[in-house]
């Protein structure tokens, strides 16, 4: 029997996510009652939650949803922002973000779908 670590299985996603072009899923959070969409790269991806790189802040707390899209069908995920730390400077000084996501309130069948999607990247659990 193989035992695997939550820390092996995001090691083992990243890993093979950074061979590939990182997906780009949709983000959009709601600070002081206006809602922004914005593109990010997800750097890591469990049924627990998402790293992704995007420009602009987003304030910690801030609840959130990220879109994707599994199968062809969409999927908002609602989400909380627990960590957010400046990780590059764009061209004309652009700062990127890189930007912790906790999902909250996750459906059985929403994380089986989040599930078949990590596996569809090679990410195998024992």
């Amino acid at each position: 029997m193989k035992v695997i670590t939550k820390g092996h299985r995001r090691r083992a996603l990243r890993t093979d996510l950074q061979k590939r072009k990182p997906p780009r899923f949709r983000v959009s959070g709601v600070i002081a009652a206006i809602t922004t969409l914005q593109e990010a790269d997800v750097l890591d991806l469990s049924v627990e939650g998402a790293l992704v790189e995007h420009q602009g802040m987003l304030p910690l707390g801030t609840p959130c949803f990220l879109q994707l899209e599994i199968d062809g069908q969409p999927m908002a995920v609602q989400c909380r922002v627990v960590h957010s730390r400046v990780s590059r400077k764009g061209g004309g000084g652009i700062l990127y973000y890189q930007t912790g996501l906790q999902f909250r309130h996750l459906s059985r069948e929403a994380e089986q779908s989040l599930g078949a999607l990590i596996r569809s990247y090679g990410a195998t659990e024992g």
